[in-house]
């Protein structure tokens, strides 16, 4: 497992820088700024096979992880000193990207709304960071769902504020790729918000795939920011999502509440019954009772001896008695 987290941050680190050139590249050569149309260049070509690597790399590595042994508790699972200090760093990346939208707002009032949001939510954002990662430290035990949805809820308004800036430049691919990193962004953080409410939700999986390829694609999309704000936003959500990937591939001691949940939810024992079996065996008990009271019954009313009477035989020998006295009646006369 721990080889696999040193691959897992090695190959991302190599992967995002080579992205992140081959963008720049991109945008230097091929990118005209008086339409924004963009022409097919030998770096975009690179770089989407380089994509479709980096998809297909994060895929094996994910199918590959042995999910049933890691723990589905936020706390067990993310719990380190690098958390705390990437959440951090990331607070001062998203504070300072807050001021810089705050600064760079301009236009009608209805205009200036979404910036001033934006620049809420990703100072909440950092501060929820934060807060989570002192959680873990404390007590390792994280259960504050809030503290991780609202990353969530901010890169969301994050991806709804820069499709409705940028969706009406016609280049494709200049908008791809920021899109991509906040739809994969936007799904890592919100498969890592599970781990705060039940292992039953947790997919550790599907989480690390998203974690890599949501990191790749918000470091490639970091060489083409249109704005500075923007640019900090990227690298926040780069780096957290790239540490939770890396604990997810950490080795973890079992947790000791969902090993006395298991012994709780099994029953030991040879005779073993399957779920539902007490009801079943008390209905077949109650349909069985009939059968087994009505022999009894029958036993009650034929009394048992080699003298059987039958029935109304009482009366016949009654009836019989005086019969029997009559001869000797006679005799004695």
């Amino acid at each position: 497992m721990r080889k696999k987290a040193w691959l897992f941050l090695g190959c991302l680190i190599l992967f995002s820088a080579a992205g992140a050139l081959l963008r720049a590249l991109e945008l230097r050569t091929a990118l005209d700024t008086s339409t924004m149309l963009m022409d097919t260049v030998p770096a975009s070509i690179l770089l989407l096979v380089l994509s479709a690597v980096v998809l297909v790399f994060m895929g094996l590595l994910a199918r590959g992880l042995e999910a049933k042994d890691l723990p589905r508790r936020y706390g067990r699972c993310f719990g380190g000193a690098g958390t705390l200090a990437v959440a951090a760093l990331c607070l001062l990346l998203t504070i300072w990207g807050a001021l810089l939208c705050l600064r760079d707002r301009g236009g009608t009032q209805a205009q200036r709304l979404l910036p001033g949001l934006l620049a809420l939510m990703s100072a909440l954002a950092g501060t929820a960071w934060l807060a989570l990662g002192l959680d873990v430290r404390r007590k390792k035990k994280a259960d504050s769902f809030l503290s991780a949805a609202i990353p969530v809820f901010f890169c969301g308004l994050f991806l709804v504020i820069f499709y409705k800036t940028y969706a009406q430049i016609p280049a494709l691919l200049y908008t791809l790729y920021p899109f991509l990193g906040l739809c994969g962004a936007l799904a890592g953080l919100h498969l890592i918000a599970g781990f705060t409410v039940n292992r039953e939700r947790a997919r550790p999986r599907l989480t690390l795939f998203f974690c890599g390829a949501g990191a790749y694609f918000c470091a490639v999309a970091l060489a083409g920011a249109p704005k500075d704000a923007y640019r900090l936003f990227f690298a926040a959500l780069a780096l957290e999502l790239a540490v939770h990937g890396v604990y997810l591939l950490l080795p973890h001691d079992p947790d000791p509440e969902e090993e006395t949940e298991e012994k709780e939810e099994t029953p030991e024992g040879d005779g073993e019954m399957p779920a539902g079996g007490e009801e079943a065996a008390t209905e077949a008990a109650m349909e069985d009772a009939p059968e087994a009271e009505a022999p009894a019954e029958e036993k009650e009313e034929t009394p048992e001896g080699d003298g059987e009477k039958p029935t109304g035989g009482e009366e016949t020998a009654t009836e019989a008695t005086p019969e029997a006295e009559a001869p000797a009646e006679e005799m004695d006369e």
